[in-house]
C-alpha cells in the first residue's frame, strides 16, 4: 500500500479538497479563467454589466489522463529513464453553469447554478512479484463536486457596480477502494459524503469607461460539513483588470490575481486576450497557472483558446483549455520513500455556452 499512502499525502488537492475548477463559462475558459472582471460571471457584481433580461446554459466535457512512473537508475546511480507503471484515464461531463439576470432599473436580480470543485479522479496499479506477477490490483476511485445555487442583487450607477450573492452550497465525496488478489478474497471499501454549506460572495466593479474597468469580489470562508466529516475552504480574493485600447482598436485584455491563504499564501494568475473579428466573431485565448494548495512545488498550468459569436440578441461560444500538471520539483523524501516516483498529469476541457437577451 507503499503507493497509496504516496498519492494521499502528494496529492491533496484531488483527494480532500477537490481539483478547482478555475474557469465559468466557455468565454471566461477561453480567457485563461478570468472569473472577476468579464459580464455575467462569478462575481456578483458582474450583473450590473447586463442591461437586458439574460438567460445563459452551458455545457462541459472533460478528458483527464495520469500516468505513474518510476525512476530508474544505473550502478552508478545515474538516472537512465521513466519506466511507466500505470496510466489513468477520466471523462466526465456537465450541464453547468446556468442562469438568469434580470435589471430594473438600477437593481439587478438573478440566480444561477454552477459547479466549482471536482473531486473525481481514478487511481489504479497493479502490484507484481519478482517474476513479474500480479499480486493484487488496487482501484482507487473518487468521484462527486461541490455545486452552488445562488441568488444574486446588484446595483449600478454611473459606472459603479456592486453585487451580493448568497449561496447554497450542496455536494458530495464518493470514494471507492477496491483490492482485488488473484488468489485470495477481495476486498472492497466505500465511503460517502454528503456535504452542505452556505457561501457570500460581495464584489465590486468601477467602470470609468468602455476602455477600462477594475473590479474585486471577496468569497468569505466555506465550510461543508455532513453528520460525519467536513471541508474548509479559506477566505478568496479576486482582483481584476479589463482594458480596450482607445479609438477603436477592436482587441481586449484582462488579467486576474487571486488569492487564498492555505498553509502558505496560494496566488493564481490568469490572463486572456479577445479579438473582435467583423463586430459579432470574437477570437480568445490565455492561460492560468497556479500552485497545489499543500505542496506549493506543484503547479499546474492551463493554456486556453475559444471564439464567439453575437447575433442581436443571441450568443454562443466554445472554449477549450489543455491542462499539466508538474510534479519535476517535487520533493517526496519527507515521506520517508525511498522510490523515485514521478507523476505526469493533463487535462482536456470543451466548454459550450449558449445564451439570449431579451
Amino acid at each position: 500500500m507503499l503507493l497509496l499512502l504516496l498519492l494521499n499525502f502528494t496529492l491533496p488537492g484531488v483527494l480532500t479538497y477537490g481539483d478547482r475548477i478555475f474557469y465559468y463559462d466557455a468565454r471566461s475558459l477561453s480567457l485563461g479563467g478570468n472569473l472577476t472582471v468579464l459580464e455575467n460571471n462569478i462575481n456578483p457584481a458582474s450583473s450590473g454589466l447586463s442591461d437586458k433580461i439574460q438567460f445563459n446554459f452551458s455545457g462541459f466535457l472533460y478528458a483527464g489522463t495520469e500516468k505513474r512512473g518510476l525512476r530508474v537508475y544505473d550502478s552508478y546511480g545515474n538516472n537512465i529513464g521513466i519506466a511507466t507503471i500505470s496510466i489513468n484515464h477520466t471523462t466526465e461531463h456537465n450541464f453547468a453553469p446556468a442562469g438568469f439576470i434580470m435589471p430594473v432599473k438600477i437593481f439587478r436580480f438573478g440566480l444561477r447554478y454552477y459547479r466549482f470543485q471536482d473531486f473525481n479522479y481514478l487511481y489504479h496499479y497493479d502490484y507484481r512479484d519478482d517474476f513479474y506477477q500480479i499480486t493484487r490490483t488496487v482501484d482507487n476511485v473518487y468521484s462527486g463536486s461541490l455545486n452552488s445555487i445562488a441568488p444574486l442583487i446588484g446595483i449600478n450607477f454611473k459606472g459603479i457596480n456592486i453585487g451580493v450573492e448568497q449561496g447554497f452550497i450542496y455536494g458530495a465525496i464518493k470514494s471507492d477502494l477496491k483490492i482485488l488478489y488473484p488468489q485470495g478474497e477481495d476486498s472492497i471499501t466505500s465511503i460517502s459524503h454528503n456535504l452542505s454549506g452556505n457561501n457570500t460572495k460581495i464584489g465590486f466593479i468601477f467602470a470609468p469607461s468602455l476602455h477600462l474597468r477594475f473590479a474585486y469580489y471577496y468569497n468569505n470562508i466555506l465550510r461543508v460539513t455532513d453528520k460525519d466529516d467536513s471541508l474548509s475552504y479559506p477566505a478568496r480574493h479576486n482582483f481584476g483588470v479589463y482594458y480596450q485600447p482607445p479609438h477603436r482598436v477592436p482587441t481586449k485584455f484582462v488579467a486576474e490575481v487571486d488569492y487564498e491563504l492555505w498553509n502558505e499564501p496560494v496566488f493564481i494568475y490568469k490572463f486572456g486576450v479577445e479579438h473582435t473579428i467583423l463586430y459579432n466573431y470574437y477570437l480568445r485565448y490565455g492561460f492560468c497557472i497556479f500552485p497545489d494548495y499543500i505542496e506549493p512545488a506543484i503547479w499546474t498550468t492551463n493554456l486556453t483558446i475559444g471564439f464567439g459569436v453575437q447575433l442581436k440578441n443571441y450568443y454562443f461560444d466554445a472554449g477549450l483549455a489543455y491542462g499539466k500538471r508538474d510534479y519535476a520539483n517535487t520533493d517526496f523524501g519527507g515521506l520517508g520513500i525511498k522510490e523515485k516516483y514521478i507523476f505526469d498529469e493533463t487535462q482536456n476541457y470543451f466548454l459550450l455556452s449558449f445564451g439570449f437577451k431579451l
